[in-house]
């Protein structure tokens, strides 16, 4: 029953342990889900983000180059705005450079109050290289709209190759890492500016922009085609020429040949400036920066998509399964080594697809996933095993002390939870050592050599005795090498079969029967063998001396008897004796063949081994009754054996079963009334064969039933009739049967006569 309990707390701990297992695995995926959707760990992957990208560090595209706006120029040319002139002269001057495109990331929103010079700036657009303008809208619009666009006025709008949005997108943290390159108002679309350098730097179709001209009322403005900028450098990274230089022509004619110019402010005080993730405190980037590092991003084909929402999951949530995938099969040791392994793992990703993929996958989702699940496994885990041990020890507590006697109480009453906890540990502690001590003590005080090995045959521990048996230290060596030092003969033991006895006699003429018992734990598994070493010796020469008695009783006792039964059969001893006398001394005579038969015939039904075959109990009986023909008949008695319904098999000593049958037959014809009837029959009965022999004599009572089967026990019948016999036929009998593993039973009632039921097992043919 123990076993049985151990083995159903096992399962309900496996169980729980599952149960608990998808607990966590539920409370962490919609963790980890709820963040990855609601983008509740931004901040987290920003940063993630801006580290990475510092890495990404790389030199700008030889064909990108920022004429700029800066305090140099502002101090020479006075202060911003300037007239519609200076941008004039710095376009004239850029035709002679002839650069391939400029982007003049100047908003020219309202008109030049002097005559005719917005005319003349448009035409200084229209005339040189292609000169792409900036728009930018207002959101919300004048009187209730949702935007309103603020575009370079009509004549410098057509005088511009074309006309792109240059919007900026504002993470939580207020840096720039994304834009948009599309703004959508229903049908009408504005792309970015710098989709324009990148036509015109590879030379394909313009995209299409709906200018300045207004949209229809209520329709809101859509962001679309998002991109994550991968930022070439921080501030200053790109090739910068002085606008005042250009205007000058103080800048070397191969400086902007074939390039593509960014026009634009880098000057303190103009406001156009924005934090980037390669932005560090002060450091801050103006808008054409920004600018050149969205071209670069175009033009190397380094544009970071953001993941999607389905991909994000996937790569959130696959570190979080392989750590709950390792709950389950790894020990804590290397899960902890795991989940080191796995947030080094989810970092490393996320920066190899930013930096070669160009796809952004933010990872903190992911980590807060590992980071929250192994605290809450490990409280889990220790909650679950805490229980279960303060379960275990308590029934183990419970559980009957088989030394009970001998155990003594330590410390005193526990005072709160905890300590009731480390009392039932103590406890338990104690009593196990204890029971080790006295298992051990036990098992040195065993009078027989005695070892315990494994399951591989090594020896564990070795009693006293088997230390003094042995010459060298048995433990730690195999059994089949530690018994091969008693005698050669030991080699050839088969000790790996089921548990049994085997004989070994060494060569000092010592016997010993070896014994293997399994050892097993408390849940009935095998762990081991328990090796015992009887000596036998005195035994063996009991056994010698018992044989020589037979001897003497089948010989030298039983030669005399037949020598006087001859002496009396012959003419001299006819003529010598009286015939009275004669009987008498025959008669003694054969009572004492009788006896010394008998006696031997019980002793080798006890004690010798038996020859084993199968044979059919039908089939013996009637070998029995046929052997027993001439005393049925000169006692007038008739023995009918009944037909049997096909073999009745047995396993057993043939001459045995058969000297057993004969006992029982012959008894019931020696008490059977003459003219009697003896019934005997052989049928199955499940898996038994029984044989039964019913007379119709004077039966018995209960006491006489009773005392049937010891020796030299005899019922004398009531009219004192002398029945031959010295009491030991039916010893010899029980003994048999029992031998074949079967058992006999008589019943009988005074006045009805006896009936003896034989029951073996069948053969398993």
């Amino acid at each position: 029953m123990n076993a049985r309990a151990g083995k159903l707390a096992a399962r309900s701990a496996r169980r729980r342990v599952i149960a608990e297992w998808a607990l966590v695995a539920l409370a962490a995926s919609a963790l980890v889900a709820t963040l990855v959707l609601t983008r509740a760990t931004e901040r987290g992957d920003n940063v993630v983000f801006d580290t990475v990208s510092g890495w990404g560090v790389r030199a700008p595209h030889e064909d990108i180059v920022v004429v700029a706006i800066d305090n140099r120029s502002i101090a020479e040319f006075g202060r911003w705005p300037w007239p519609r002139a200076r941008h004039q002269a710095l376009l004239e001057t850029l035709a002679g450079y002839r650069p391939r495109a400029v982007a003049y990331d100047v908003l020219l929103v309202e008109a030049d109050p002097t005559p005719g010079a917005d005319a003349a700036l448009a035409r200084a657009l229209a005339a040189g290289p292609p000169v792409f303008l900036p728009l930018t809208f207002d959101v919300p619009g004048p009187n209730g709209a949702p935007y309103e666009v603020l575009g370079p006025i009509a004549p410098l709008a057509s005088g511009a190759a074309g006309l792109g949005q240059v919007n900026v997108d504002f993470d939580s943290d207020g840096v720039i890492r994304r834009t948009y390159m599309l703004e959508r108002d229903g049908a009408r679309v504005w792309p970015h500016l710098m989709a324009f350098m990148q036509a015109a730097a590879e030379g394909t179709a313009l995209p299409a922009s709906a200018g300045v001209a207004p949209g229809p009322a209520g329709r809101p403005l859509v962001r679309e085609a998002p991109l994550l900028i991968s930022f070439a450098g921080p501030p200053g990274h790109f090739r910068t020429v002085s606008f005042i230089d250009v205007v000058n022509g103080a800048t070397p004619a191969d400086f902007l040949k074939d390039k593509l110019v960014l026009v634009g402010a880098t000057a303190d005080g103009l406001g156009d400036r924005y934090a980037t993730p390669l932005s560090h405190h002060t450091e801050i980037m103006s808008g054409i920066e920004l600018q050149a590092n969205l071209l670069d991003t175009l033009l190397t084909g380094r544009a970071i998509a953001p993941a999607g929402p389905g991909q994000l999951l996937a790569f959130s949530l696959t570190p979080l399964a392989l750590a709950l995938a390792g709950f389950l099969l790894l020990r804590p040791r290397a899960n902890l080594l795991l989940g080191g392994g796995l947030v080094a793992a989810t970092v490393a990703a996320a920066a190899v697809l930013l930096l070669q993929a160009q796809v952004w996958a933010p990872p903190t989702a992911a980590l807060a996933g590992l980071l929250l699940v192994y605290p809450l496994w490990s409280w889990r885990r220790l909650e679950a095993t805490s229980a279960y041990m303060l379960q275990e020890l308590r029934a183990f507590s419970q559980e009957p002390d088989l030394l009970s006697a001998l155990a003594q109480r330590r410390g005193g009453p526990p005072t709160d939870v905890i300590d009731r906890q480390v009392a039932l540990m103590r406890a338990a502690i104690d009593r196990a050592r204890d029971l080790r001590r006295q298992v051990l003590d036990a098992l040195q005080g065993l009078p027989d050599a005695t070892l315990v090995t494994g399951l591989d045959g090594h020896v564990l521990i070795a009693n006293r005795e088997a230390e003094a048996l042995f010459a060298d230290s048995p433990v730690d060596r195999p059994v089949v090498e530690v018994i091969g030092g008693l005698s050669p003969e030991a080699q050839d033991l088969d000790l790996t079969g089921e548990a049994g006895d085997v004989e070994l006699t060494v060569p000092d003429g010592r016997s010993f029967a070896i014994r293997r018992t399994p050892l097993s734990e408390a849940d009935g598994a095998q762990v081991g063998w328990i090796v015992r070493f009887t000596d036998i010796t005195a035994l063996k020469d009991a056994g010698r001396q018992r044989e020589h008695i037979l001897e003497l009783l089948t010989h030298d006792m039983r030669s005399p008897q037949v020598s006087i039964l001859t002496l009396l059969g012959s003419s001299e001893a006819k003529a010598a004796v009286a015939a009275p006398v004669a009987d008498r001394i025959a008669g003694y005579a054969r009572r004492t063949l009788s006896l010394a038969d008998n006696f031997v015939n019980l002793a080798r039904a006890e004690a010798d081994a038996y020859s084993v075959e199968v044979l059919d109990l039908a089939e013996v009986l009637l070998d029995a009754v046929d052997d027993l023909w001439p005393q049925s008949s000169s006692r007038q008695v008739s023995v009918v054996a009944a037909e049997t319904d096909g073999e009745v098999l047995v396993e057993g000593d043939r001459a045995l079963l058969t000297r057993t049958l004969i006992n029982l037959v012959d008894n019931a014809i020696k008490y059977s009334p003459a003219g009697g009837r003896v019934d005997c029959a052989v049928r199955i009965e499940g898996d038994e064969a029984v044989c039964t022999i019913a007379d119709q004599g004077e039966g018995m009572t209960p006491a006489q039933v009773a005392n049937l089967f010891m020796r030299f026990h005899r019922v004398r019948p009531k009219g004192g009739e002398r029945i031959d016999g010295v009491g030991l036929g039916l010893s010899f009998v029980h003994a048999v049967v029992q031998r074949h593993g079967g058992r006999i039973d008589c019943a009988s009632t005074l006045g009805q006569g006896s009936s003896f039921t034989v029951r073996l097992p069948l053969a398993s043919v």
